[in-house]
């Protein structure tokens, strides 16, 4: 298992687009891919249950992968992230 943390900007959140854009990406891969915010747990393949998770006003999110394609799926996943929300990464 790997995690990644990343800062979202304060007026950033999970909403539909990001969120469906998110879940897109990560239902390419084989690994489990969960998005944690404080303790709060969304699965990265569900955009309704990224979109659950609370509005991070600028805290710390961090992205968990297991599996056999672990990193490549942690890092397009932050990628899509930095592209949907720009001041994150």
């Amino acid at each position: 298992m790997i995690t990644r943390s990343i800062t979202l900007d304060s007026n950033d959140f999970f909403h539909a687009r990001p969120a469906a854009k998110i879940a897109g990406t990560a239902n390419t891969y084989e690994s489990v891919i969960m998005v944690m915010l404080g303790t709060e747990i969304a699965d990265a393949k569900d955009p309704l249950s990224l979109m659950r998770l609370s509005h991070p006003k600028g805290s710390a999110v961090d992205i968990l992968a297991d599996g056999a394609d672990e990193q490549k799926a942690l890092d397009a996943v932050v990628e899509i992230i930095g592209k949907e929300f720009p001041s994150t990464i």
